[in-house]
């Protein structure tokens, strides 16, 4: 992974990098289109966000985003996150997507969610190896919610 560039995103035009762009597992398909891009565009602007962008030098690997449009206080949420097609299952996932909670943690966040599609296993797979536990939302069910308390962790 040493030639994979991470880097953070200081414009908002640097989301359009993702257009048309899909997530793939099996017969789960996830494109990103423009009301994904817009709710991105949106929350970009809200304190505290991270938009972190991969790539080898030449083409796109990875995006991750995290921010604070939660409805619980004091609580971030990884709201994307995607790794190109050729560059899965060689831990660029798991790298910016702990980059991202690691800025939430440096913030004084109580933890992070975030969610996912039921069919999305490789997300499922990789939240638990981060320590997030499956959480009931009241408001979503249109898939898994899970949660990572910064407290649970240390101990």
């Amino acid at each position: 992974m040493d030639e994979i560039h991470f880097s953070k995103l200081t414009d908002v035009g640097g989301i359009e990098v993702l257009r048309g762009r899909s997530g793939r597992y099996n017969d789960f398909v996830y494109t990103y289109e423009r009301p994904t891009l817009d709710l991105l565009k949106k929350n970009f602007f809200l304190r505290d966000s991270l938009y972190l962008v991969a790539d080898n030098g030449t083409v796109f690997v990875a995006f991750c985003s995290i921010d604070r449009d939660w409805w619980e206080n004091n609580f971030f949420m990884i709201r994307e996150i995607i790794v190109d097609q050729n560059f899965q299952k060689q831990g660029i996932g798991e790298t910016i997507m702990r980059m991202c909670i690691e800025h939430a943690q440096s913030k004084g966040a109580a933890g992070v969610v975030t969610e996912t599609a039921f069919e999305n296993i490789p997300m499922q797979k990789l939240c638990i190896k981060l320590g997030f536990k499956v959480w009931d939302n009241p408001q979503w069910k249109e898939g898994v919610t899970y949660k990572l308390l910064f407290q649970e962790r240390h101990n």
